[in-house]
């Protein structure tokens, strides 16, 4: 016999929760959020978490919810501990992940009269979460209870649905709050089950987008951050042959099998001003969430692009590149393969050849200056990312997504980066619970700044075997000595990049965490093979370091290099 707490809205709460199929709970320690913690934990369905700091805690739900596709509870006490939540949310709301957020509260008249723990948690999410609920506090009518019961069951279904998300429900309780009874001595709540319509257009707008098509003789598509899809890669290549489209995309647009280029920002560096229209599309037709490359979004803006439609069943109106005519909302799949049964093919493929070669022209200048870069950032990524075996693998913001984005996907990778708000908050700890409910190897690449920002990310203990973390450790933020600005101030060392010498051998011995470090090219060759050792138990960190200053030299001379191959 199962207990729950003898709050009834609490314990009708966490049936309903069962009973809508989502079985995994992140709580970290407090006792205002007393009775939802034991009533999760008694219950034999669900399977709870524990993790200290409420931030790691949120990015690590996000990181189970991201891999599952399904909702995680998020459970914690009131006060500060909800704030903490914030960066995890506003991340999940703008990759649509969805998460159920349960705040514990103090009584409504306790509310700025100097309790402890007490803040004004009603809404306070508002600003990046699909909806907020607060229940109805110690319910106990009939009509209450009926309340209590269809928020939870709405905000459940709202965040599987539609364009995923966050959902949070504040939960005001008063003491006392350790009574447990039979969880059998409250009748069980109604489910409400939810359908969801799938967008579609009359074949009338269907016809009036392929006339429309047809006048474009200059076809681009552009895919942000998406989950990996066969079906829509197999489209776009039935659509970019169709209508000679040339489709620019992303490592973490996992659309491996997409002819098309998926390293942005190498491919388009160097366009002249003067070349510039024949890079231009009359049509832009873009999907999928945030592009990474900063580069793509200041070229397209200052192209004079005639047509740009934005394909999202759920979106609003996102004007990236400044020149947005129209919004379709259906799903990309459905868009692509109407227009490919509606649609004439064309024969002018002039746009799409002068995109491939200036790929092709990038590429063996690309090959020919990492045959001769030295020991540097640029030329760890390029092993790390020809070596790693395959799996899953999560890049931690802004600089080794950067990276990444300059070597051509592998097939057997599935790529994955926080560029949903673009934070350096959370990358560990979001890799750490994507690995907890994943079979496959899970490499983390992560800067020293980003690691040590979320060293908390390993505190707890559910780290799994499979996640493999890899360090490249130079120093500080040089990113900051890349992009303009920081460089032509004198506070560049002290207040931008963060200048530092630490290592993360203490914080992995303290966390029971496998360590290695290296500092040239033989020694990563072994600790790659040390790092993915199939006989290791337990997570472990490759430290890669790597010099500073000249990381960056290197890199603009790269940018630098390739142009002249294009003269």
């Amino acid at each position: 016999m199962s207990l729950s707490s003898d709050k009834i809205s609490i314990s009708r709460l966490v049936q309903i929760c069962y009973q809508k199929g989502l079985r995994y709970v992140v709580i970290s320690p407090g006792s205002r959020n007393a009775p939802l913690t034991l009533s999760f934990a008694e219950h034999p369905g669900f399977e709870c978490l524990n993790i200290p700091d409420e931030r790691s805690a949120a990015f690590f739900a996000m990181g189970m919810a991201q891999r599952l596709q399904t909702p995680v509870i998020l459970c914690c006490t009131s006060g500060s501990a909800v704030l903490n939540y914030a960066p995890a949310i506003s991340e999940a709301y703008y990759q649509r992940i969805p998460l159920l957020v349960l705040t514990a509260d103090r009584p409504m008249e306790w509310i700025d009269q100097r309790a402890g723990q007490t803040i004004r948690q009603r809404n306070i999410f508002s600003n990046y979460i699909k909806h907020s609920y607060e229940i109805i506090e110690e319910a106990q009518q009939a009509e209450h209870i009926w309340y209590n019961d269809r928020i939870v069951n709405e905000a459940i279904n709202e965040a599987a649905s539609g364009a995923k998300g966050p959902i949070h429900i504040n939960i005001p309780m008063r003491e006392p709050l350790y009574s447990l009874v039979s969880a059998d001595r409250f009748e069980a709540p109604k489910v409400i089950h939810f359908n969801e319509a799938i967008k579609n257009l009359p074949n009338a707008d269907l016809e009036q987008l392929s006339d429309e098509i047809e006048g474009y003789h200059r076809i681009m598509i552009v895919v942000g951050q998406r989950s990996p899809s066969g079906k829509l890669e197999e489209l776009l290549d039935q659509f970019g042959d169709q209508f000679k489209v040339i489709v620019l995309t992303e490592t973490t647009s996992n659309l491996q099998g997409v002819d098309g280029i998926s390293t942005i920002d190498r491919a388009i560096d160097g366009i002249r001003e003067s070349e510039l229209d024949n890079y231009t599309p009359d049509l832009l037709i873009s999907f999928g969430g945030a592009v990474v490359s900063k580069k793509n979004r200041f070229l397209f803006r200052s192209m004079k692009i005639k047509a740009h439609w934005h394909v999202d069943a759920n979106d609003g109106y996102i004007d990236t590149y400044q020149a947005l005519t129209r919004l379709i909302q259906v799903d990309p799949e459905y868009f692509l393969e109407s227009l490919i049964k509606f649609g004439n093919s064309k024969s002018d493929d002039s746009f799409l050849s002068t995109w491939k070669k200036r790929d092709e022209l990038t590429r063996l200048a690309h090959d020919q200056f990492l045959s001769n870069a030295p020991w540097s950032d640029l030329k760890v990524f390029e092993f790390i990312l020809s070596s790693i075996p395959s799996g899953d693998i999560h890049f931690a913001s802004s600089t080794p997504i950067r990276y990444c984005q300059l070597f051509v996907m592998r097939p057997d990778l599935v790529y994955y980066c926080n560029r949903g708000v673009s934070g350096i908050d959370g990358c560990t700890s979001t890799a750490a619970g994507f690995a907890y409910v994943n079979d496959r190897t899970v490499s983390l690449i992560t800067g020293d700044i980003a690691f040590f920002y979320d060293s908390n990310g390993l505190w707890h203990h559910h780290l799994s075997k499979n996640l493999k973390i890899i360090l490249i450790n130079n120093g500080g933020g040089n990113i900051f000595r890349y992009v303009s600005g920081p460089d032509q101030t004198d506070y560049l060392e002290e207040h931008f990049e963060a200048s530092h010498s630490n290592t993360a051998e203490g914080i992995s011995r303290s966390y029971n965490i496998g360590y290695k470090s290296v500092g040239n090219m033989p020694a990563l060759v072994e600790g790659l093979q040390w790092l993915y050792d199939e006989s290791r138990n337990n997570c472990a960190l490759l430290e890669i370091q790597t010099p500073g200053h000249s990381n960056i030299d290197l890199l603009k001379e790269y940018f630098e290099f390739l142009p002249h191959t294009k003269s």
